[in-house]
């Protein structure tokens, strides 16, 4: 029965693919065979998942790659497409039957408890463990980058639309693992004295490229002390806040960042113009996968607010959500003054 559905799940994909063969790329579409591959060893376990993976490999090449309606290949990048599309049955399923391991060993315990535990490190082993397929992924699509039968505008942007969805998902990879991490006590914390200008400086120079078209304002008074916090972590927060204010911004495309001293902590505040945030929902966004009303046609998991608590507590600060007046959001948080700093008991 396991074998039917993922079965069915091709013929979905497939049908697919025929009705806008004309307008879907190939490697995007090999890419929604990947997908039936995870889901099939996630839900219906390795050997589904095995047969779907050959399945999907020989459909793929049958019915969509030149020359259509033949096993023969045309061009020797899709081979690395369709060694991706084994490899990834192979690495997935392993993963399956891991998480299955450890559901049969903590159903011994107490029920809430310990399906708490296995969530937490089912999303730590799936997290850490799909880089090696994404890589794999990446590599391949980057290939084509040097096939000279490849049409140059074609190609660019296939590797441009590919590299995006491979970011989504490296982003997504990085919140579950950070999460597994808060949750099992794990995230180790580097502090070091930090200057609050550069670690906004750093953030808004990373999201550069989602920033284009928004005026953005900092407000940062001369003498701020230095803080207390691990750089590289501090700045996945800053980063994520960042992006959740393009994300829900309206047409009034402004985001105003602001800096202050509040005794042993520095307060900051990223304050955006869009839709806001409905009060009853102002606790709860920072529970993980908790999501709130989202702009058309914008998808998330839910996890960037919950992860960026995490860390901040772990850093002994905090982190709430107001609504701006005017419209809009300001997420504000708190941070130690480096105890080291000259005038940190003024």
């Amino acid at each position: 029965m396991n074998y039917l559905k993922s079965i069915l799940l091709i013929i979905i994909v497939s049908l697919f693919g025929s009705l806008f063969q004309h307008t879907i790329a190939l490697t995007n579409l090999a890419m929604l065979y990947i997908l039936v591959v995870v889901i099939t060893a996630i839900r219906w376990g390795r050997r589904p998942a095995l047969a779907a993976a050959v399945l999907s490999v020989l459909v793929f090449d049958f019915f969509f790659v030149p020359p259509r309606y033949s096993l023969t290949v045309a061009h020797a990048q899709y081979l690395i497409t369709f060694a991706t599309l084994f490899t990834v049955g192979l690495v997935i399923s392993s993963l399956a039957l891991k998480a299955k391991e450890r559901a049969e060993a903590a159903s011994q315990a107490r029920l809430l408890k310990e399906a708490e535990k296995l969530q937490t490190a089912f999303l730590n082993s799936v997290s850490h463990d799909l880089r090696t397929p994404l890589a794999a992924i990446s590599g391949s699509l980057s290939s084509l980058l040097q096939d000279p039968g490849i049409a140059e505008a074609e190609r660019n942007s296939l590797l441009e639309t590919a590299a995006e969805e491979a970011e989504k998902l490296n982003q997504l990879v990085g919140d579950l693992l950070d999460m597994a991490r808060v949750e099992a006590g794990a995230l180790k914390v580097f502090r070091k004295p930090v200057d609050v200008e550069d670690l906004i400086g750093t953030a808004l120079g990373r999201m550069e490229k989602a920033l284009h078209g928004f005026q953005v304002s900092t407000a940062l008074p001369y003498g701020l002390p230095e803080v207390d916090i691990d750089f590289p972590l501090m700045l996945r927060v800053m980063a994520n806040i960042i992006d959740n204010a393009v994300k829900y911004s309206s047409e009034d495309k402004q985001i105003e960042i602001a800096a202050r001293r509040e005794g042993q902590f520095v307060g900051i505040e990223i304050s955006d113009r869009g839709i806001g945030i409905p009060p009853t929902d102002l606790e709860q966004v920072f529970r993980k996968f908790h999501r709130v009303r989202r702009p058309p046609g914008w998808e998330g998991t839910g996890l960037g607010l919950s992860v960026c608590k995490g860390i901040i507590e772990a850093h002994g600060g905090t982190i709430r959500a107001e609504n701006r007046a005017g419209g809009g959001t300001v997420i504000k948080l708190k941070l130690s003054v480096f105890s080291g700093d000259p005038h940190a008991q003024g």
